[in-house]
């Protein structure tokens, strides 16, 4: 039996972005990494954010046909089929062909862009050294090159992030700076950083966690609780409860099987499954108060982070055994909740925040500190604070982005550490974050694993969309 999380969250991202979208001419549809997607012509405007990835945009204008590929990786780790092919130029750009071929498609009136690849600051010599966005370009202009279709433009390369575009009704194509997404990123205007009774204020304005979510939290961290306990504690929230429900028969079983209970989540579900649900859903709602134009380029952007970073946390030390795979989750779930809050004034600072990251490559916890005075590690060590969450989630929030000042709870924090900055480096696109990677060796070293193991590493990123046809066959990631 298999539950994504991810799954659940790419439909509430998706939802949410077509609501925000819904009154413009086009329908945007965004690629996300590890993904790709074939159009007929219509108003439709495929994007994808790229940093390190690889995007190639094709389009025919005989046939009226076209597609995108975001391109995580330049070939699978092994010589075993992959199990998600659309994450590798050399099986993702085959398969995209494959499907633009079937279409109509004919390579001598396919016309491609190609962009990415870029080393995106602060860098590391890890990330010189792999160059995986320089290989994925190779490999795919190659794939290109040996079809003949004749490539128009590409920038790839270089130490920016950028949006690849591709118009489905015209068949034009765009490669924009990310700092182009935004508006009014050149005006300048004065900005006031919040004062500590603004800070407690705002925090003490948002909607929180729900109690009975935390008290389930708490439980699960002191190891100290069982299924009977968990549910009492959800049926007190109704809200809470109905929202477990709901995203349980749309993420399981597409309403083939009815989930009608707590009781029958129990038995469907299993322990384990139920209370990482529990949990995910009450942080949705927390963070859907950030908004689309702070921290996030979309609306979900922060949550849909934050649920990538707890997957790939909880597979780190699933293969490192330094940390409990569930207390991994819940942590890399909650390592950002301080966004919430400073979000609601980095959408006022939101020119001279973007034009920091993309144009001086500063690193977002020294330009929260310039802008805000504060950082979101901060303001997130008081919620925790506040909820009275378990030391070990508490240095977590604190220090994800200076784990060698962790003290009592090293590995964890190390763990999150390398599940963010692998999110913010290889899953551009949803929720902007430049991480130092001065720690990046020692963190590897410490948690028993080289530079060797850093393509599994950014293998293992859960994808952003799946497509579940049976509830226990294997999710596959393409787009359609």
């Amino acid at each position: 039996m298999v539950l994504n999380v991810v799954y659940v969250v790419n439909q509430i991202v998706v939802r949410d972005r077509r609501e925000e979208f819904h009154m413009e001419r086009f329908r945007r549809e965004h690629i996300p990494a590890g993904n790709f997607r074939v159009e007929k012509q219509q108003p439709v405007l495929l994007q994808a954010f790229l940093g390190t990835c690889v995007g190639v945009a094709l389009y025919d204008r005989v046939a009226k046909v076209g597609g995108m590929i975001h391109i995580l990786l330049p070939e699978p780790p092994s010589s075993l089929s992959p199990e998600y092919p659309e994450k590798y130029a050399s099986t993702g750009l085959p398969a995209l062909l494959k499907e633009l071929f079937a279409m109509g498609a004919d390579p001598v009136n396919l016309t491609a862009t190609v962009a990415g690849g870029a080393l995106v600051a602060p860098l590391s010599q890890l990330d010189v050294n792999l160059n995986i966005g320089g290989r994925s370009t190779e490999i795919a202009m190659d794939i290109l090159n040996r079809h003949g279709i004749r490539v128009i433009k590409s920038e790839t390369g270089g130490f920016f992030t950028c949006t690849l575009e591709l118009d489905m009704e015209t068949g034009q194509f765009a490669i924009r700076p990310a700092s182009l997404q935004r508006e009014d990123t050149d005006k300048e205007f004065n900005f006031s950083p919040p004062t500590s009774e603004d800070v407690a204020r705002t925090i003490n304005n948002l909607k929180p966690i729900p109690q009975a979510a935390l008290k389930i939290l708490r439980m699960v961290h002191e190891e100290r609780h069982d299924i009977k306990a968990v549910t009492e504690e959800l049926a007190k929230d109704q809200v809470l409860s109905a929202r477990v429900l709901q995203t349980s028969n749309s993420a399981m079983f597409a309403g083939r099987i009815r989930i009608e209970s707590i009781k029958d989540a129990v038995l469907l579900l299993g322990e384990t499954l139920l209370v990482k649900l529990i949990i995910t859903a009450a942080v949705n709602n927390y963070f859907n108060q950030a908004g689309a134009r702070g921290y996030s380029l979309c609306k979900g952007g922060i949550f849909f982070h934050a649920v990538g970073c707890g997957a790939a946390a909880e597979k780190i030390a699933t293969l490192t055994g330094r940390a409990a795979p569930k207390i991994a989750y819940t942590a890399g779930l909650l390592h950002d909740i301080g966004k919430v809050v400073l979000d609601q004034y980095i959408t006022r600072a939101c020119p001279l925040f973007f034009r920091g990251i993309h144009h001086d490559g500063t690193a977002a916890l020294d330009l929260e500190k310039k802008i805000l005075s504060l950082t979101h590690c901060d303001t997130g060590a008081l919620l925790a604070k506040q909820w009275n969450f378990s030391p070990a989630l508490t240095e977590v929030i604190r220090f994800h982005h200076t784990p060698e000042q962790a003290a009592d709870h090293k590995d964890l924090v190390r763990i999150v550490y390398l599940a963010d900055l692998l999110m913010s480096r290889f899953n551009t696109g949803l929720e902007l974050e430049m991480i130092k990677t001065k720690n990046i060796l020692t963190t590897l070293d410490n948690l028993g694993l080289t530079a060797l193991d850093f393509p599994a590493l950014i293998d293992s990123i859960p994808l952003s969309s799946f497509d579940i046809k049976d509830q226990t066959s294997t999710p596959t990631t393409k787009v359609h």
